[in-house]
């Protein structure tokens, strides 16, 4: 099956507990990029949990049972993506496709990943020596031996 950014899938996902790791089928959302080539068959995915969702954090973004989006999540309930709990899995661990977020809303759960793995959002500043097309590396510049004090 082909899955895409933004669906909502079901599939037994980990987790530590005091007597060790156990797993669950538990829906998760694919924050990775479909449209990327990639070496391995393998997809990034967040946890969505519908525990704690009357104290989000602000790495977490509530999926309301009263939002226009939530009817096409496929979830039963109000619930959290937890953008600090992220894993990558083969995609053959997951067990079937649930629903799926619309790309404003992915935008939105960005943002709270971001936040979660430090990534910073606004554009730098361009200066003279910063990359013309993105692309480019910029090699720093160290002085001749002969240059050193």
């Amino acid at each position: 099956m082909s899955y895409r950014r933004g669906d909502v899938v079901i599939l037994p996902f980990p987790f530590v507990t005091t007597t060790g790791t156990q797993q669950k089928a538990r829906p998760a959302l694919i924050i990775s990029d479909h449209s990327i080539r990639r070496r391995f068959d393998d997809l990034i995915l967040a946890g969505i949990t519908s525990q704690r969702i009357d104290d989000i954090m602000e790495t977490e973004f509530l999926i309301d049972e009263q939002s226009a989006y939530f009817g096409k999540s496929g979830l039963k309930k109000s619930s959290v993506v937890r953008g600090e709990y992220l894993m990558t899995v083969p995609k053959s661990l997951v067990a079937r496709k649930l629903g799926e977020l619309q790309e404003g809303v992915m935008k939105l759960i960005d943002q709270r990943i971001g936040k979660s793995l430090g990534l910073k959002t606004e554009q730098p500043e361009q200066t003279d020596e910063s990359p013309k097309n993105g692309n480019e590396v910029v090699e720093p510049q160290f002085p001749d031996k002969g240059e050193v004090e």
